[in-house]
């Protein structure tokens, strides 16, 4: 499933789609894939995410809003 940043579930990662620019450096660091670039759109897939956060802090626009999780 894909989450945007409009989406009002606040336990998910969201793309704010007006700030990436799909540079692609939040899919190089992500351990599960759950970010890859599809043509120039950033797709996230929420299935896969851990809540690590570790692309959101890659990011360099903060285009990723991504809950860590605390367990």
């Amino acid at each position: 499933m894909r989450t945007e940043v409009n989406d009002k579930r606040s336990n998910e990662a969201a793309i704010d789609r007006e700030l990436c620019i799909a540079c692609g450096a939040c899919t190089a660091v992500c351990p599960t894939e759950a970010l890859i670039i599809v043509g120039i759109s950033l797709e996230f897939f929420d299935s896969r995410c851990i809540s690590c956060g570790v692309a959101q802090y890659a990011c360099p626009v903060g285009a990723l809003i991504c809950p860590v999780s605390t367990g």
